[in-house]
Formats: structure tokens, C-alpha cells, sequence
């Protein structure tokens, strides 16, 4: 029988038992949130955040010795963490973009990998104990070479992903705005997707140092867990604050979609319309054009608009309308008409208003600069 003698219930260990429990609240609550973008995808974030946190409990507490659940899936579910950071990122940035079931299975196959591999273990683990078999010698090779590898791997795994995310958001907030929100909102996603990642690179730097310090430091075993566990407990105390807060505040503030999917007579009949306004009557010349404008000169509502854009030719408005503009500048410094001119004096001409998203959007679309792409067409 387990009595309070045999555990160490020091003040640390129920620190993280405590931001463990708060973090498994956290994560039911965002698995259940269908109305802010990515919330499911946080929501695994959190529930491995979680199930770390009571694995830690388990072993520093003494409790392992009493449940065996924790020791059967060590260095499983830390192999979420880097795919739900890509994956909330993007679909605050992309929230038109619906995530496959082929796509989820790809981004989380590290997870679904490492999983399979300790079922296996486990598996052989039963024959043996009902003696079907009696040599243990693969068992002890393939447990070894999990532990060999499971954590390096699970740290690179996080920075690969993490580095991607970062990427990825800056990406976005250089070449194209955020669909179906306003410029408010967005500026309040960017924000937020920023302060995120950044949480994510000190915790990224932690852990490494974390699997550094046994290699310089002569520390008693596992001590060298306890600041990583202890930046886990702050963070989840602060997302639960501060994230749970700025899930509500961007939800809020979003329009609603298009609920019913458009069809493809009606979705090619509309971008012909939309093709119509910028071929023949050039409205990407304007370097004030957003949705409203197109909507009242098209007659097709802004939310009709983004959704055909996004359904049908995988861009967001921004993206439509730069790439209009790119192609007019191209044809510009091609020109000799317009040799006396700069090349920001053409972009200006051509709709940009910007000469940071200019460059941006040109290299974007071409895949060198305005300079590159003159002395290549000079060859």
C-alpha cells in the first residue's frame, strides 16, 4: 500500500504537478475550441506539454514505482511539440487552409514513429513474459537503441520544426496579408504568432542546454531536469493566461466565413470576372485597391472574393493583386519607354506603394530581384 513516506513530494515536484493538471485543463479546453484558428493543433501543444509534466512527476516523485504507465512511453508524446508549433502557426497565418489527413499524418509522423517503435518493445516484452519466446537479446538491443537516440532526436525534431515556423511567419508578413481578417486582427495575430516563437526559442535553447549539462557539468542523475521542467510549469502558467486570452481576443475580432463551399461553375465564372477587372481595367494600378473596392467595381461581395481566391487559385487577395502587379513591372523594365525611369518609379507606376513589399512580392513571384532579373533578360 502507497503511503505519503513513500514519495517525494517536495515543493517542486507539486509545482509541476499542479502546472501539469492546469496544463491538461488548458489543452481539453483548446481541443474543444472550433472557433480560433489552430486551436486543436495548440491544444496538442499543451496536452504533450502536459503529459511531460506528469511523466516528470511520475519518476521524480517516486510515484514510478508504484505506476508503470509513464515507463511504457518515454520520449513519445515530446515528438508533438515541433509539429503542433508549425502547424498553429500556419493556420493563423493560413486560416483558409484545411489541414489533410495525409498532411497530418506527414507532420506528425516523428510522433506516429516513435509510438509504433515502443509498441513494438512492448510487444516483444509480452512474449517473453508469457513465455513464448525466452531470449531477451532483442529486447535489451532495441530498448537500448531508443534511449540511444529517442532524445537527441525529439530536441532536433523541435528545432527543425521550430525554425520552419519562424520561417514560415516571416514569409507571411512579408509577402501577403492574412485572409478574412481585418488589418487590425492581423496585426494582432502577427504579434502574437511572434511572441509565441519567441517563448518556443528560449524554450528550444533550455532544452539543449539541458542535454548539455550531464556532458560538462557532474550532476546527480536527473537533477539537470529540473530547470526545463520548471520554464514548462512558468510557460503553462503564462499561456494559459495570456494565450487563452489571445485566442478569445483574435476570434472575437475575426468575420465570419463562408460556410457552404462555392462550385466550380460559379467559383470559374467569378474569377473571370475578377481576371476581367484586372486585365482590362487595370485596378491593380491602384495602390490603394483592397477587397471593398474590387467588391463594389466586380459586384461580387469581399467575402465571396477571398473565398474564391482561396478555394480556387490557392492565393489570398494580396497575393492576386501583387501578382498582377509584378507582371506589369516585368514588362516595364523591358520597355525602352521606360528606360529613363528607376525601377521604384516603375513599381510605383505599377500599384506598389511600398518599396520594401515591392522587392518582397517581385523576388516572391520571380524568384530574384528586380536587378537579378534585368541583367538576365539583357543575356
Amino acid at each position: 500500500m502507497m503511503t505519503d513516506m513513500d514519495l517525494d513530494l517536495n515543493w517542486i515536484n507539486l509545482l509541476i504537478l499542479f502546472g501539469a493538471l492546469q496544463g491538461l485543463v488548458f489543452s481539453i479546453i483548446l481541443l474543444t475550441n472550433k472557433k480560433h484558428p489552430g486551436a486543436v493543433f495548440l491544444g496538442v501543444f499543451m496536452l504533450a506539454v502536459a503529459y511531460n509534466g506528469f511523466e516528470t512527476f511520475n519518476w521524480n516523485s517516486l510515484i514510478g514505482n508504484y505506476i508503470i504507465f509513464f515507463d511504457l512511453f518515454p520520449f513519445v508524446m515530446v515528438y508533438a511539440l515541433g509539429p503542433s508549433i508549425y502547424l498553429y502557426t500556419r493556420s493563423l497565418l493560413y486560416p483558409e487552409k484545411r489541414l489533410s489527413v495525409k498532411e497530418a499524418l506527414f507532420f506528425y509522423a516523428p510522433l506516429l514513429f516513435q509510438f509504433t517503435f515502443r509498441l513494438v518493445i512492448i510487444s516483444i516484452y509480452l512474449v517473453i513474459v508469457f513465455e513464448f519466446i525466452s531470449d531477451r537479446g532483442p529486447l535489451e538491443w532495441l530498448d537500448h537503441l531508443y534511449y540511444a537516440y529517442a532524445e537527441l532526436v525529439s530536441i532536433v525534431s523541435f528545432f527543425v520544426y521550430l525554425y520552419f515556423s519562424i520561417r514560415l511567419y516571416q514569409k507571411a508578413k512579408a509577402t501577403c496579408g492574412i485572409s478574412g481578417v481585418s488589418k487590425e486582427v492581423e496585426r494582432e495575430i502577427y504579434r502574437w504568432i511572434w511572441v509565441f516563437l519567441r517563448c518556443m526559442i528560449v524554450l528550444a535553447v533550455a532544452w539543449l542546454l539541458t542535454l548539455l549539462a550531464p556532458k560538462v557539468l557532474d550532476l546527480p542523475y536527473d537533477v539537470h531536469y529540473y530547470p526545463i521542467e520548471l520554464i514548462l510549469v512558468i510557460f503553462i502558467y503564462w499561456i494559459a493566461y495570456v494565450g487563452y486570452f489571445r485566442t478569445k481576443m483574435i476570434f472575437l475580432k475575426e468575420p465570419k466565413l463562408l460556410s457552404d463551399p462555392i462550385s466550380a461553375s460559379r467559383a470559374e465564372k467569378l474569377m473571370a470576372q475578377l481576371h476581367y477587372a484586372m486585365e482590362n481595367d487595370k485596378l491593380y494600378l491602384d495602390p490603394e485597391l483592397n477587397r471593398q473596392k474590387l467588391a463594389i467595381h466586380t459586384g461580387i461581395s469581399s467575402k465571396m472574393i477571398s473565398a474564391t481566391l482561396n478555394q480556387y487559385s490557392q492565393q489570398n487577395f494580396n497575393d492576386f493583386i501583387n501578382a498582377y502587379r509584378v507582371r506589369e513591372v516585368s514588362k516595364k523594365l523591358l520597355s525602352l519607354e521606360n528606360r529613363h525611369l528607376t525601377i521604384s518609379g516603375i513599381a510605383f507606376e505599377s500599384g506598389f506603394n511600398s518599396q520594401a513589399t515591392f522587392q518582397r512580392a517581385f523576388k516572391n513571384y520571380t524568384g530574384m530581384s528586380p536587378r537579378e532579373y534585368l541583367s538576365d533578360q539583357s543575356k
